[in-house]
């Protein structure tokens, strides 16, 4: 098991994706230099080693990202993040260079909206042959299978792939569940995807229900505005509030209980061993019907 934060760092985003299921409402923003420094004073008070798994909104609207990543990494910890990947490619190394042996995941998402995928592959190539003297880092493109494109992310798929860059296609949700895809929609899915049935191949929804999970224990979620919370059903439902990392209320939880939800998506803790007996223990679940 690999404790975890899914940090939220920035509410904003620069791009403006017609699918965005995060409707990063104004006012959000980045926190203030007061703030990260007590969010950071926060999690230096954490027990043991954890992997921070960055994201936001866009991290990379957060200047002092690379600082964050190297104060992370100076405590033990590990570093991960996930990006638009619009920022300067200089910028982006900077991370991977501050980050260093400490960086685990880097992941960045294809917006087919607001760039190419010729621009997008080029960068997304820099940035991985950036990683190659870093042995336990890994790179990773996702794409949001938006309906009516599952061709196209199809085709993408066997295009990053054919260059050795691990290819994640994602559902697209809405609150926690996938939209609905038609019977057309459906049937290229399954011709497309239908061998990704792991956790880390493919965010389908499982049902959960039931199991000993550590969300609250050794996996949380950073909300932009500082609050802490189990995981996002958590933070969906409301039942998940462990205190705030910028006043340094945050608490957590004494051990695993069971899961009370009829779905989880968090791949990030079905990835880290987070829920027993599941996803990185080696099994899969039956699929939620999506």
């Amino acid at each position: 098991m690999r404790p975890t934060v899914s940090w939220n760092i920035v509410g904003g985003c620069n791009y403006r994706c017609s699918y965005c299921v995060q409707k990063h409402a104004p006012g959000l923003g980045t926190p203030s230099d007061d703030e990260l420094d007590a969010a950071l004073a926060t999690m230096d008070r954490l027990p043991g080693r954890w992997e921070f798994k960055i994201s936001g909104g866009e991290p990379f609207l957060l200047k002092r990202l690379p600082e964050v990543a190297h104060r992370l990494a100076a405590k033990g910890h590990l570093v991960s993040v996930l990006t638009n990947l619009s920022a300067p490619l200089r910028t982006l190394l900077e991370l991977v260079d501050r980050a260093g042996p400490s960086l685990r995941t880097f992941s960045c998402s294809l917006h087919r909206e607001e760039t190419t995928e010729d621009d997008f592959l080029e960068k997304a190539l820099a940035v991985k042959r950036a990683l190659e003297p870093l042995p336990k880092a890994t790179f990773v493109v996702n794409s949001v299978v938006v309906p009516g494109t599952v061709d196209v992310v199809g085709e993408s798929r066997r295009r990053f792939e054919a260059l050795g860059v691990k290819f994640y296609p994602q559902l697209m949700r809405k609150d926690g569940k996938a939209v609905d895809y038609d019977a057309d929609d459906t049937r290229r899915l399954e011709a497309h995807f239908d061998d990704l049935v792991g956790p880390g191949q493919m965010n389908r929804g499982y049902r959960l229900t039931g199991r000993l999970c550590h969300a609250g224990a050794k996996y949380f979620i950073i909300h932009p505005r500082g609050d802490a919370f189990s995981c996002y059903p958590g933070k969906r439902v409301g039942d998940g509030h462990l205190g705030n990392v910028f006043d340094g209320t945050l608490t957590l939880r004494d051990g695993p209980a069971p899961c009370p939800y009829d779905v989880c998506p968090c791949t990030v803790p079905q990835n880290r061993g987070i829920i027993e007996g599941f996803g990185a223990n080696g099994e899969v679940a039956p699929r939620e019907a999506d």
